[in-house]
């Protein structure tokens, strides 16, 4: 309709001069940008969750006014979203869409943010939205089977990095909320141990892996006093930068007979399962590949952990790296492997979850803007784009298909075997 009038208008005026097009072009710039805006989808952002302890959220309620005003006011906040800040209702109502009930959000919103979706969490998704957050479609076939049969598009944050022009990685966006992963982690994990580096027995400490996470827990065991910190990472990858003075830092090879080797500044060799055997605090921040996991030892070999032996494992890939590891939860968060200590909660930042909430929201933002305005942005964003492994029920990520054994076409069927 308005469209139509500015068309009108300009006829009507086209031979009035410069300054009734100067208007005209005023009048059309308004318009587009309205319509722009009038077709851009709404964000709805969940607050609460069914996973149990649970306190982060995606956008940091501190951080709303840092939105594009067009963006925020087609954002809806669950009921509440606030409180923990506290913050209230009203103030979050008065910078965005408004707030409606988490069901609400699920049923209204065309974009649904939620930390991680539960199972109790899919009969409230309606068919043909689309989820923005730490999906695990790879992993998780529930999860997936419920995006096929809803149609739903899943971008999932675990596959948001950052690509140069050659189309190489650069960086994972969260690698914050990653480092605080593993600084948390520690804590939670020593203080359930009664452990601490600057008192009581010297403890040798093995650091599994480069990346943030490991980052984040070299933080933390360097604050809480610990000296003898090793880190072990595979040679393709990058140490941590810069490597610092209060660690040693080993890189770690397979053999021609497949045994992981543990290779010294040295360049001398031992059995990795024997720096384990040495170690009284092990964190393992690896990212593994799902098709050729990295075992650090074999079953017969648990025995060889030492009495007291604490493993912290961030990564927490059920069966991969330790023969027993399977992700724990903050009510259970801990248990006994012979006469080691097995640590695997797998939400570790929530711990520390408003400034894990910040670091979070922080990396969203300039994103938000993209994923209002719908799909045809979507391709446009590398960042995006690549993050994108379902959509509208067909799954588009081939490492869902292969790890999962599905079918290439619709409706991707699961293969017996």
């Amino acid at each position: 309709m308005i469209t139509c009038i500015v068309i009108k208008t300009s006829i009507m005026y086209h031979n009035r001069g410069s300054h009734f097009d100067f208007i005209i072009l005023l009048l059309w710039n308004f318009v587009t940008k309205r319509e722009k805006f009038m077709s851009s989808l709404t964000l709805g952002v969940v607050g609460s969750s069914f996973k149990e302890n649970e306190l982060r959220v995606p956008i940091h309620p501190e951080q709303l006014d840092w939105i594009d005003l067009s963006v925020r006011k087609r954002m809806f906040f669950e009921v509440g979203y606030g409180e923990r800040f506290q913050i209230s209702d009203d103030w979050i109502n008065d910078r965005t869409g408004g707030l409606m009930q988490r069901n609400e959000i699920f049923e209204h919103c065309d974009v649904v943010m939620l930390i991680k979706p539960d199972p109790k969490d899919i009969p409230f998704i309606h068919p043909g939205k689309t989820l923005w957050g730490w999906l695990h479609c790879i992993e998780d076939v529930w999860i997936t089977n419920a995006a096929i049969n809803k149609n739903l598009t899943m971008i999932a944050w675990e596959a948001m990095h950052k690509w140069n022009r050659k189309n190489e990685f650069q960086y994972h966006i969260f690698h914050k909320n990653n480092e605080i992963a593993g600084y948390a982690g520690v804590f939670h994990a020593l203080q359930l141990r009664g452990i601490d580096g600057h008192y009581g027995t010297p403890r040798r400490v093995m650091i599994i892996g480069s990346g943030s996470v490991a980052r984040g827990a070299l933080q933390a065991f360097k604050g809480l006093g610990f000296k003898d910190i090793h880190i072990y990472n595979r040679p393709s990858k990058t140490f941590i930068a810069p490597q610092s003075y209060e660690a040693t830092y080993h890189q770690l090879e397979m053999d021609e007979n497949g045994r992981l080797m543990a290779i010294h500044a040295d360049r001398s060799r031992n059995l990795f399962i024997e720096e384990i055997a040495q170690s009284d605090i092990i964190l393992n921040g690896i990212r593994q590949d799902f098709k050729q996991p990295i075992m650090f030892m074999s079953h017969e070999e648990v025995s060889r952990l030492k009495r007291s032996a604490l493993i912290i494992d961030i990564a927490r890939d059920e069966g991969m790296g330790f023969p027993f590891s399977k992700p724990t939860s903050f009510i259970n968060p801990i248990f006994t492997v012979g006469e080691a200590w097995y640590y695997a909660v797998d939400h570790t930042s929530s711990y520390l979850w408003n400034i894990a909430s910040w670091e979070i929201s922080i990396s969203l933002l300039p994103y938000l803007s993209s994923i209002s305005r719908g799909a045809p942005y979507w391709e446009s964003d590398e960042t995006i784009r690549r993050a994108i492994q379902i959509q509208n029920g067909r799954i588009v990520d081939p490492r869902i298909l292969s790890f999962q054994n599905r079918d290439a076409e619709y409706p991707h069927i699961i293969n017996p075997g």
